[in-house]
């Protein structure tokens, strides 16, 4: 009999549900495009963490007016729901400090379910270069077992 497994993951940019696309200078653009796949669901708690590292052209953002969001869209893309942000950049570039790192700091819990999307948003006077950008977003990974 199947057992429901629940496991710390680390949602990045190299997962393979993902999309990524360059961001669009003085334009909110979606960097990464997160589909959750069928059979796992996700939640996302208040403690959770999220980092990032953002370059546009060839140099890392810089100039204190480049700011994130993060939403929560349904399977349609219809339905969105931020849950971080709009942040300024510079509060998620800390990958190793526990203490440093951003927390979602969300009231409640936010499930996502399968074929919902988790999207990172940006905002930046420059063009966002995602193939050499990265992020990692903290999550609660729920999946069924094979028995």
């Amino acid at each position: 009999m199947p057992r429901t497994i629940e496991e710390k993951w680390i949602l990045n940019q190299d997962d393979g549900n993902q999309t990524e696309a360059d961001g669009t200078a003085s334009v909110w653009s979606d960097i990464w495009d997160y589909q959750v796949p069928t059979g796992v669901g996700h939640v996302l708690l208040g403690e959770h963490t999220l980092s990032a590292y953002l370059e546009d052209g060839s140099a890392e953002v810089g100039n204190g007016t480049c700011r994130v969001r993060v939403e929560v869209r349904d399977s349609s893309e219809q339905d969105r729901k931020v849950i971080f942000g709009p942040a300024l950049y510079v509060t998620l570039t800390s990958f190793t400090d526990q203490d440093q790192k951003a927390r979602l700091n969300l009231a409640s819990p936010v499930a996502i379910t399968e074929r919902m999307h988790i999207v990172f948003v940006v905002y930046d006077d420059g063009a966002i270069d995602a193939s050499d950008s990265y992020f990692q977003l903290e999550t609660l990974r729920i999946r069924k077992t094979l028995t």
